[in-house]
């Protein structure tokens, strides 16, 4: 059976830092990079939400260069090319992101799903348990791991948190159809087809679809 995944790769919100008072010219001068870098920061998450991906990526290119140690502009610019499909150049600014700031949870989270998408499932789990560990109240980052425990195979560990995410969003569809998956692959038909109705009735296709399939192997 297919197992579905909601993936979301998240562009983080600039968050800007107040220099203190009585800097130095050269400090005042780095102020001024850093207003513009903001600016360009900016235009990149507009053109982004427009889907004007390569004036984001240029954008963002822009704010790098006049802050280098501009964390979240890392992450945005790595979340464009994930969209674009340039995987390499967004794990590039993931591990970026991280070795500025190992709390970055947008990057933990968006990392793993690169190496989920190549069949790294331990390292997929790895960087989303941290992501998890940071934001446990955010549902996507259960479902992500959810889906790379799955590929390891370890559907009680998926099914769990599956189940940790239905508790957070009791209509979620995309968790239904996962958990339902997951039962099935232990061999509990019954609970997988509870939880594949309910996917279906909350509009899931591939939930109705494995509910089908399920349906006719019975």
């Amino acid at each position: 059976m297919n197992h579905r995944l909601g993936t979301t790769f998240v562009i983080m919100l600039l968050a800007t830092a107040s220099a203190g008072l009585g800097e130095q010219s050269t400090s005042l001068l780095e102020k001024s990079e850093r207003s513009r870098a903001n600016d360009w920061f900016d235009k990149g998450s507009q053109d982004a939400r427009q889907q004007q991906y390569e004036s984001a990526i240029d954008a963002y290119t822009k704010a790098l260069a006049l802050n280098p140690g501009f964390v979240e502009a890392y992450t945005a610019r790595g979340s464009v090319f994930v969209r674009t499909g340039r995987n390499e150049r967004a794990l590039e600014d993931f591990n970026k992101a991280l070795a500025l700031d190992r709390n970055n949870v947008a990057a933990y989270n968006n990392r793993g799903m690169i190496y989920f998408h190549r069949g790294n499932y331990g390292r997929a789990v790895e960087d989303l348990s941290k992501a998890i560990s940071a934001s446990p109240n955010t549902v996507t980052y259960h479902l992500n791991r959810a889906a790379a425990y799955t590929g390891l195979k370890q559907f009680e560990k998926a099914i769990a948190d599956y189940t940790n995410a239905i508790g957070m969003e009791p209509a979620n569809a995309d968790a239904f159809a996962g958990r339902g998956n997951a039962s099935y692959s232990l061999g509990r038909t019954e609970q997988a087809m509870n939880d594949l109705k309910k996917a279906c009735s909350l509009g899931s296709e591939s939930g109705c679809k494995s509910l089908k399939t399920l349906t006719k192997s019975k």
